[in-house]
């Protein structure tokens, strides 16, 4: 059990938390509109979002993707294998 921890506990240290935001013409102004996951299984995308669709047709908004620590959590229990991504659309 020890060893098991000490490995969970290396695996977790190696991650880091990465937050891409992109500007849609003039951006949102930070109130939450949608909330999705996008998966990776061995690098390869297996679902996509559509960040328009999420933004119901506005003009002006920001798409912040992130890993946070449920996506962390994720990929350190798969060892991996299954990553995934935040995809927070602001409006």
């Amino acid at each position: 059990m020890k060893k098991i921890c000490i490995v969970l506990g290396v695996l977790f240290s190696m991650q880091s938390c990465m937050i891409n935001t992109h500007v849609i013409g003039d951006g949102g102004n930070g109130v939450e509109a949608a909330r999705k996951k996008t998966v990776y299984i061995i690098g390869n995308r297996v679902s996509e979002v559509d960040s328009k669709a999420l933004a119901g047709g506005a003009e002006n908004y920001e798409i912040d993707t992130r890993a946070n620590f449920v996506d962390m959590l994720i990929t350190t229990l798969t060892f991996g294998i299954v990553n995934t991504r935040t995809v927070i659309i602001k409006k």
